[in-house]
């Protein structure tokens, strides 16, 4: 399988993941609800209308649209020069930038079509809200382990040495 392939079958992969799981929050948990599964995490039906960490939610709904759309056409571009310039061998490469790429269209699904994105995977220090990790959601996930992957990938790989 060439690496345009892996790319799209791992991203619409993540995208369904991602959007089942909002939809099944937001179907059966009233918002804002929150549910204790561990010591440390809970399930709580958030909206974010902002990026992550809810930055820029303030901005007007029209500016904020505007500036999701940009970022998110120079995100798919800059995913698919890099994954033009990368080998059919790069298979952990390919897989960051496949899980980057799905994280973020997945996120701009719920951005354009609910005008916010559906959070609910909380994490906190053992039953003190005072010191708990902003929610997320499957995309954001996908996001973030393709970012540690090709970190590690820079430092690991016979490439980048």
């Amino acid at each position: 399988m060439n690496k345009y392939k892996i790319a799209v079958v791992i991203a619409l992969l993540v995208i369904v993941l991602d959007q089942v799981s909002k939809w099944m929050i937001r179907s059966s948990l009233p918002l804002y609800k929150r549910i204790e599964i561990l010591p440390f995490f809970d399930i709580t039906h958030l909206r974010n209308t902002g990026a992550a960490f809810g930055i820029l939610r303030d901005l007007p709904d029209s500016l904020r649209f505007a500036l999701f759309t940009v970022v998110l056409i120079i995100a798919i571009v800059v995913i698919f020069i890099f994954l033009k310039k990368t080998a059919n061998e790069d298979k952990l490469l390919i897989v960051s930038l496949s899980l980057i790429l799905g994280g973020a269209i997945a996120n701009s699904i719920d951005r354009f079509r609910l005008g916010y994105v559906t959070d609910f995977l909380g994490f906190h220090w053992f039953g003190n809200l005072n010191y708990q990790w902003p929610p997320f959601n499957v995309a954001d996930s996908a996001i973030t382990i393709g970012v540690i992957l090709i970190i590690f990938d820079s430092f690991f790989s016979k490439r980048g040495k």
